[in-house]
């Protein structure tokens, strides 16, 4: 493959931005269309609800090559992430390479892409077209909020919002309002968490089902001891099992392994109060392996055991004037209705002729290993792979893009790329039917994931000296600093690829 001139890069958040440095320390030039007028994507002011932190802890969530400040939270706030984000884009110069709040409404596929992207942009009223050679989708998986369409809307007196819009004014009103969140996952627990903080009020959670969830401090241990390492990931069995997993998931190990979940189940349950509450999953603790896989907000567990917080399995059919009504029949006052139901992972901007083959009929996108479609040229996706370490997989995604466009992955025939593609998502679909999103999640096979990615260039997947620590130890992104450095030692002869550098956005 020809090196590319010009790579466009969609989307400022996590993953942008690691892309924007990645491919400038191979010798590329980019620009960044953000739609938004501030990076950090999900993690940008105007997405913070109050109290908003990581799942992960601080040294666990970061770039290879950036850590973040020790004197961060163990799970750093919102605010902290962002001015995380900003300090690494200042730090590797990736700002001037950021068109801000410019969005890309259309991306046209010339000849497929082998003849490039043709970008139609918008900036405070003023319409661009610009040409790429290259184009990056880092658009991210939480840029759509899933907004649930009810009926009966406008009947209703009270408030409607996503958690995304929720904000401290919304908080402080929170003290005088009765509150029903929609949802079980960590915003719809970390809202509740906040009410019950602050409201005279018991609020309400209202959820479909209920879903195993890990405490942040568990038998009085950081959960990043326990569970955050290989050693934690491989209780789980992957669809190709070898070396240490085919041992713990094969005859002999078989047995040990699945008591020892099933031991931690009963202590989380036990910890956690499940039975009091009436919140115990109905599924196995083996279950908590999926994408939906998430630490306990602070309180939440305590408060729905000790009753502060109201409990309702169901789902909204219609609103009334002071309420809504669940499918049980069953009326709820509430004065302000927050929907914590996640987002839609979508591409709005590309043609439907392209979206139709990135995405299957069951809506699960198309992509060799999460990174690249199998027949679409001159595109990836970082981002797609979101993982229990998301900044560092995604980091991996763009040195993947890199080498991908240098040509220098050893990738196999389209056909064959499609066939692995089916049979992965099968088995995702078979042991996850409900929690894969849409195909954009590889948790929490997050190191799986990780040295599928790492052989596919030629790079060791055992980083350190000592693979018995590497393997037990909570995981450090630090020990995959410098694979820019690695690769080029294997590729010398593409090593200066800014050779090839022109100016990358242009009148068209």
């Amino acid at each position: 493959m020809k090196s590319p001139k010009k790579i466009g890069i969609i989307g400022a958040g996590l993953s942008g931005l690691v892309t924007a440095k990645t491919l400038r320390e191979h010798g590329f030039e980019v620009v960044v269309f953000e739609k938004e007028a501030e990076l950090g994507g999900v993690w940008a002011s105007t997405r913070q609800y109050p109290g908003v932190t990581t799942q992960n802890t601080r040294d666990t969530y970061t770039f290879s090559d950036f850590p973040m400040p020790k004197q961060y939270a163990e799970w750093p706030s919102g605010q902290q992430v962002q001015e995380y984000l900003m300090s690494y884009a200042r730090h590797f110069r990736v700002l001037p390479s950021i068109q801000f709040s410019t969005n890309v409404e259309k991306a046209e596929a010339i000849d497929d892409g082998l003849g490039g992207w043709i970008l139609h942009t918008s900036q405070h009223g003023k319409s661009a077209v610009v040409k790429v050679d290259f184009l990056v989708i880092c658009n991210g998986t939480y840029s759509e909020p899933n907004r649930p369409q009810i009926p009966g809307s406008l009947l209703f007196e009270g408030q409607i919002l996503h958690s995304t819009e929720f904000r401290q004014r919304h908080l402080e009103a929170a003290k005088r309002k009765k509150v029903a969140v929609v949802g079980f996952a960590k915003s719809a627990h970390d809202i509740l968490s906040q009410i019950g903080n602050v409201s005279s009020q018991k609020p309400v959670c209202i959820y479909r089902n209920v879903r195993w969830k890990m405490p942040r401090i568990f038998l009085g241990l950081n959960i990043k001891y326990l569970l955050l390492h290989r050693l934690g990931e491989s209780l789980f069995p992957y669809r190709s099992l070898f070396g240490v997993h085919k041992f713990l998931h094969g005859p002999a190990g078989k047995p040990v392994t699945k008591l020892i979940v099933k031991g931690l189940g009963k202590l989380v349950t036990t910890q956690l109060k499940l039975k009091k509450s009436g919140l115990l999953p109905e599924k196995p603790f083996d279950s908590i392996a999926n994408c939906m896989l998430g630490l306990s907000s602070d309180n939440f567990f305590e408060r729905a055991a000790n009753g502060e917080i109201q409990l309702e399995k169901g789902e909204i059919v219609r609103y009334v004037k002071d309420g809504v009504i669940l499918d049980n029949g069953k009326k709820i006052a509430a004065d302000m209705v927050v929907f914590a139901t996640g987002f839609n992972q979508t591409v709005p901007f590309l043609e439907p002729r392209l979206s139709s083959r990135l995405r299957d009929e069951k809506g699960m996108f198309q992509l060799y290993r999460n990174v690249l479609p199998a027949d679409v040229a001159n595109l990836s996706f970082v981002g797609y792979n979101a993982s229990l370490f998301t900044p560092f997989t995604s980091e991996l995604a763009a040195h993947y893009t890199a080498q991908y466009i240098k040509g220098q992955l050893k990738l196999p025939s389209p056909e064959t790329m499609k066939r692995e593609i089916a049979v992965h998502q099968e088995w995702l679909l078979k042991r996850a039917p409900k929690t894969s999103s849409s195909g954009t999640c590889v948790s929490p096979f997050s190191f799986h994931h990780a040295d599928e990615l790492m052989r596919d260039m030629g790079l060791k997947t055992q980083r350190t000296r000592n693979p018995i620590k590497e393997f037990m130890a909570p995981f450090d992104p630090g020990i995959y600093k410098g694979l820019t450095r690695e690769l080029e030692a294997l590729y010398p002869q593409l090593s200066a690829v800014a050779d090839n550098k022109a100016v990358i956005a242009e009148s068209y």
